[in-house]
């Protein structure tokens, strides 16, 4: 009876561990994403104007573009105001929007079912069942960082042909300039700020894991 009752509570565990994991990782893609104030203090800092022959406001003005298609399913192409691109190149924003889409209505389905099964974990003082998937997970993504740092080239060329079927993202700056205004550096900080976020959220669960231990011990 044990042993039975040990492994559906095994396997009931995984599946929240999964449920908040999942959650956590799709607010923070949205969260990266929308974030316009990097590539606003990344104009100066990685000298764009220079690279693309525009101004900061026009800069701005055609990476908002950008997000609003790819966040906005309503908008159904791709139109910049300073820059010309490729067929390849507009369809590579295509499907990015697909994924980022795809992200999104994964976030609006997990994050609103994570936060009451949270919040019930919380008052059961449970929380602590997710401790050790989110020390799992740590470990997991701290390993894909450190081989971020050695060799990011490498490890940005593989995210791209593990989730793109074409070499679409190849951009050529003579025909895409739009590359001009997106270099590594820009989306090296992007992944980084997508760590942050996401162990941001972990660290918060397992904070509340901790002390849901310290109230069962008292």
């Amino acid at each position: 009876m044990n042993g039975g009752f040990n492994v559906k509570f095994t396997v009931k565990q995984i599946g929240i561990s999964v449920l908040i994991i999942l959650a956590c990782l799709s607010l923070a893609i949205f969260l990266t994403v929308n974030s316009i104030w990097l590539f606003s203090i990344n104009i100066p800092l990685l000298h764009l104007t220079t690279a693309t022959g525009l101004e900061p406001h026009q800069l701005r003005r055609d990476y908002l573009q950008i997000i609003q298609y790819l966040q906005f399913p309503w908008i159904k192409s791709l139109h910049f105001y300073y820059f010309f691109s490729s067929q390849k190149g507009i369809q590579h924003f295509s499907d990015v929007r697909h994924l980022i889409l795809f992200n999104n209505l994964v976030g609006l389905v997990l994050v609103p079912i994570s936060g009451y099964v949270l919040t019930w974990l919380n008052k059961k003082s449970l929380t602590w069942l997710l401790i050790t998937p989110i020390k799992v997970v740590i470990t997991f993504s701290l390993m894909i960082i450190v081989m971020m740092l050695i060799n990011f080239d490498q490890i940005f060329i593989y995210f791209h042909e593990l989730l793109f079927r074409n070499n679409d993202w190849l951009f050529d700056p003579r025909t895409d300039p739009v590359i001009n205004m997106l270099p590594d550096t820009f989306f090296l900080e992007c992944f980084i700020l997508f760590f942050v976020i996401f162990f941001g959220a972990l660290a918060i669960i397992y904070w509340l894991g901790h002390r849901s231990l310290k109230k069962i011990a008292k």
